[in-house]
């Protein structure tokens, strides 16, 4: 089980950041007790099993792929075995 703080970025929204995650839209809610919509800079908690599954598209790059889930750029490099990341890769966040 992965337990950790998550900083919303900019336009997102509670089903975004569900989806990004792959987590019910109910559990953010609950886990978190939120009563209204997110902003920018809030810090959710995020629960979830297992690790996610991501494929490398155009233009991604470790830095990129961190931010958008909140993780290390080293922790992904690790976690995966690789030095590097390229287009088409699949890599477990």
């Amino acid at each position: 089980m992965e337990k950790f703080f998550y900083r919303v970025s900019a336009n997102e929204t509670v089903f975004s950041v569900a989806n990004k995650f792959d987590l019910p839209l109910c559990a953010i809610i609950k886990d978190n007790n939120l009563k209204k919509e997110i902003s920018e800079g809030d810090l959710l908690y995020i629960e979830r099993a297992g690790d996610i599954v991501y494929k490398v598209t155009p233009f991604d790059t470790v830095c990129s792929i961190a931010q958008k889930f909140g993780v290390k750029e080293k922790d992904i490099l690790q976690k995966n075995g690789v030095p590097y990341i390229f287009y088409g890769l699949t890599i477990k966040i």
